[in-house]
């Protein structure tokens, strides 16, 4: 049973999420049964190549590390999850021409549509 599991918000909880962010979650869902990722809206910009976001520093002072989302992107394409990225989401932040992750593609609305049909569930987190 395929499952499509869309991801729209981005970096909530970073700090308290450290260790088991959304993606983390993702994929260890994904080692249960198969699915594709979807990153749409802010979460596009998980997708994107580039360097990974460094401590999270609040009033002068380092309060943990960000989640290593671009890992964990890694981790399910390596583990054969299909990663998508909305292109209006990427058209919407201005980011339509910059380098994305290796793995990942550029879904259109059609396409989104078309893979809507074939899964079996959608989870949204």
């Amino acid at each position: 049973m395929r499952t499509l599991v869309v991801v729209e918000r981005a970096f909530r909880g970073t700090v308290e999420q450290q260790f088991a962010h959304v993606l983390w979650l993702v994929h260890a869902l994904h080692r249960q049964s198969p699915l594709t990722l979807l990153l749409r809206g802010l979460a596009a910009c998980y997708a994107l190549a580039g360097e990974p976001a460094g401590p999270v520093r609040l009033a002068g002072r380092d309060w943990g590390t960000a989640p290593d989302y671009q890992a964990s992107i890694g981790r399910l394409v390596s583990d054969g999850a299909p990663v998508l990225v909305a292109a209006a989401s990427l058209d919407q932040l201005g980011f339509r021409d910059r380098a994305l992750l290796p793995g990942v593609r550029v879904a259109t609305a059609d396409e989104i549509v078309t893979l809507a049909e074939t899964c079996q569930r959608w989870w949204y987190l």
